[in-house]
């Protein structure tokens, strides 16, 4: 009998643990709320109930808020939800790598972004979408094409995607509603992402495929044609390229856990 993942459980363990903060700081923001009221109007202690019910409303409204909102960061209006004929092709690879990797099938929608670029999204590994690019889907062969979808797919397996989803909607909410906030959680955004990198989900893929050389010209095809998606950058890490990985990127552009193009395809054709 299969156990579960162990890295599966550590990214779980970490989603509950984003999910626990927020709720914690928001019933820790609604007790402080109750006391002051408590304490400056006639409504005496009935305001504790009061203030931590409505600080519940609001953690759960931001939870589900959160997603919605990503979502339309991710998917412009000219976005495209697929449908199995809507691009054989894709829907096809996607379907028998869903069954080689052990996971549901992910919603499909094309992005009309020309950039090359394609991320996985979901808080469960059950209820994932993929957002592919039409640049990816224009510049990508039959094997580089199921490479790249192939990298996704086992972080959606391994439960980082769910992990990220969670630390880019509670962590990253504030500057998912306005791009001036982003300095406030970039760098524990970052420390979130810091776990794994791009060289441990590039060597995963190609221990599914079998085959090194299809996610390093995936990689070299997309950085021809550029990555720089027009989406917040708080949402930089669900992206299989990071927006900023040019093949020209200098070393310190990126976090740790990003890698810029070049470095990766060479790593992989060393395999």
């Amino acid at each position: 009998m299969g156990g579960v993942d162990p890295l599966f459980v550590i990214y779980r363990s970490r989603a509950d643990r984003l999910v626990a903060e927020l709720w914690a700081v928001h019933l820790g923001a609604g007790a402080i709320l109750g006391v002051l009221v408590a304490v400056l109007s006639p409504l005496d202690w009935w305001s504790m109930p009061l203030a931590l019910a409505l600080a519940g409303a609001v953690a759960l409204w931001g939870h589900r808020a959160g997603e919605k909102r990503l979502a339309t960061a991710l998917c412009p209006e000219d976005s495209t939800m697929l449908g199995s004929a809507g691009a054989p092709r894709l829907a096809n690879i996607v379907d028998g790598l869903c069954l080689l990797v052990g996971v549901e099938a992910p919603s499909l929608v094309v992005s009309e972004s020309p950039a090359a670029n394609i991320a996985a999204v979901g808080r469960r590994s059950d209820q994932s979408t993929l957002v592919v690019t039409r640049g990816l889907l224009d510049s990508l062969n039959l094997i580089e094409l199921e490479a790249a979808v192939a990298r996704v797919l086992t972080q959606i397996r391994d439960g980082r995607t769910a992990y990220m989803t969670t630390a880019v909607t509670t962590v990253g909410l504030p500057a998912l509603w306005s791009v001036g906030l982003r300095g406030i959680v970039r760098s524990r955004l970052e420390r979130e992402a810091s776990t794994g990198s791009d060289f441990d989900a590039d060597a995963e893929a190609v221990r599914l495929t079998r085959y090194p050389p299809g996610l390093a010209n995936a990689l070299e095809s997309m950085s021809g044609v550029g990555v720089g998606v027009d989406a917040p950058a708080v949402t930089w890490p669900l992206w299989l390229a990071d927006p900023r990985a040019a093949t020209s990127a200098a070393p310190d552009a990126l976090p740790d856990c990003r890698a810029d193009l070049e470095a990766r395809v060479a790593v992989l054709r060393e395999f």
